[in-house]
C-alpha cells in the first residue's frame, strides 16, 4: 500500500531543518527500496531514502542538504547511515543523491581562459566545443603544465573514479591564451571569442597586480552578449584582489577550506565569495588525476555552480546571476560581507536549488585600495599545487 505526505518537516544534525519537504512513503520491501532509490536518482532534487520502520520514504527537497562528492557544505549533512527526524519521527538514511547531475544542462558552454586542455581526457569525451588558441589562431589547445585541465575537470569533469565536476553535463570551450604567462592582448582575444562563440560562463584563474583597462572593457562586452565572468583573487595571502578580478564586473573569487579561509588566499574589499581551493582532486593531461590547492581551483568550483544555475534560470541577466551567487552562501567569519570570506562560502545547494535567499549585509567599508604595481604587459597565472 502507497501513502504520500505532500510536505513534512525534515531535521537532521543537532539544528539543520528543511520544511515543505516532499515525501513518498511506500511498505518497507526490498523491491520498493530500490524503487525509491531509482526515483532520487531522477527527482532533480537533493533527496534521501530512509527506513522509517514499517515503511520506507523518499524525501525529496530543494532545502535538504545530502551527502555529496561535489558540494563541501559546511555543517552536518544527510548522509547514509546517519538519521534524521521525518516531522516527529525518527528515520535512518540508506542512500542519498545530491540532484546536481540530473539538472539538464547540456546547453551551458563555460569557456576557460588557460593553459589549455587535453581535448582527448575521457572525463570531457563528446563534450569539448570549439577550442581555441589566442596565440597561434588555431584549435591547437595542447596544455603542457596542467594548469587549466585541472581547472577544466573541477568545473565539467564527468564522474569517473578519479574526480567529478560540479557540473558534469556542460560543454567546455578550452582557450589557451598562454602556458606560463599571458598577455594582456591574449586573454581579451579569449574573452571576445568566448562571448561570440556561445559561452555563458567564462572562467579566468589568472591574475596579476598591473591594471588591465581593456580586459575590462573585454569583460563588459562579454556581459553584453550574457555572459557571465568569474576570476580568482590570487594567491599572495594578502588583502588586495588581483586583477582582473578587482573589476566589479568580474565575481572574484578566494579559497577557503573547513570554515576558514585558505593563508595563500588573497582577500580584502573587492572579494565577493569564496569557494573550496585546497587539495582539490581533478584532471591532469595524459587521462589522469591530481591535487592541487589555489584561487585558481576555487574559482572554476564557482564557475560550475554557475553554470547550474543559468541552465535553470535562462532568463537570468549576468548581473542577477552574480546577485544571486553573493546570496548562496554560508556566512562564514565576521557577521555579514568579510574581507576573509566576501559575502561567504559558497553553498552549491543554495546556489543551485535557493530562491529569493535573503541579501548578505555589507557594512560600509574604507574606500577600495587597488592592487600595487605598475602595469604589467603579461598577467602571471595563479598555480596551484
Amino acid at each position: 500500500m502507497t501513502t504520500v505526505a505532500n510536505r513534512s518537516t525534515v531535521t537532521w544534525g543537532t539544528n539543520r531543518t528543511a520544511g515543505s519537504v516532499s515525501v513518498q512513503r511506500l511498505a518497507d520491501t526490498a523491491e520498493n527500496r530500490q524503487k525509491l532509490q531509482a526515483q532520487a536518482a531522477k527527482d532533480k532534487l537533493p533527496s534521501a531514502v530512509v527506513d522509517l520502520g514499517a515503511d520506507v520514504a523518499l524525501l525529496s527537497g530543494a532545502a535538504l542538504e545530502t551527502a555529496s562528492r561535489i558540494a563541501r557544505t559546511q555543517g552536518p549533512v544527510i548522509a547514509k547511515g546517519g538519521k534524521v527526524q521525518v516531522d516527529s519521527a525518527n528515520a535512518d538514511v540508506l542512500f542519498t543523491d545530491d540532484g546536481f547531475s540530473e539538472i539538464e544542462a547540456s546547453d551551458i558552454v563555460v569557456a576557460v581562459i588557460d593553459s589549455g586542455l587535453d581535448v582527448n581526457h575521457p572525463a570531457f569525451a563528446g563534450r569539448v566545443v570549439k577550442p581555441y588558441n589566442t596565440m597561434t589562431g588555431t584549435t591547437d589547445v595542447t596544455d603542457k603544465n596542467s594548469h587549466g585541465t585541472h581547472c577544466a575537470g573541477i568545473i565539467a569533469g564527468a564522474a569517473t573514479e578519479g574526480s567529478v565536476g560540479v557540473a558534469s553535463q556542460v560543454k567546455i570551450m578550452p582557450i589557451k591564451a598562454g602556458d606560463g604567462s599571458f598577455t594582456s592582448a591574449d586573454i581579451v582575444k579569449g574573452i571576445r571569442y568566448a562571448a561570440d562563440n556561445g559561452a555563458k560562463v567564462i572562467s579566468m584563474s589568472l591574475g596579476g597586480k598591473g591594471q588591465l583597462p581593456e580586459v575590462q572593457k573585454a569583460v563588459q562586452y562579454a556581459q553584453s552578449k550574457g555572459c557571465v565572468v568569474v576570476a580568482a583573487t590570487g594567491n599572495d595571502g594578502k588583502n588586495t584582489v588581483s586583477f582582473p578580478a578587482y573589476y566589479e564586473d568580474i565575481l572574484s573569487v578566494g579559497s577557503s577550506k573547513d570554515g576558514k579561509r585558505s593563508s595563500f588566499s588573497n582577500g580584502g574589499d573587492r572579494l565577493d565569495v569564496s569557494a573550496p581551493g585546497e587539495a582539490i582532486n581533478s584532471t591532469v593531461p595524459g587521462g589522469g588525476y591530481g591535487k592541487k590547492s589555489g584561487t585558481s581551483m576555487a574559482t572554476p568550483y564557482v564557475a560550475g555552480a554557475i553554470a547550474l544555475v543559468m541552465a535553470q534560470h535562462p532568463e537570468w541577466t549576468p548581473s542577477e546571476v552574480k546577485n544571486h551567487m553573493k546570496r548562496a552562501v554560508n556566512d562564514l567569519g565576521a557577521p555579514g560581507w568579510d574581507k576573509d570570506f566576501g559575502y561567504g562560502e559558497v553553498n552549491l545547494f543554495k546556489a543551485v536549488y535557493g530562491e529569493n535567499l535573503p541579501e548578505v549585509p555589507r557594512s560600509s567599508t574604507p574606500a577600495p585600495s587597488k592592487p600595487s604595481g605598475g602595469f604589467l604587459a603579461w598577467v602571471k597565472r595563479l598555480f596551484g599545487g
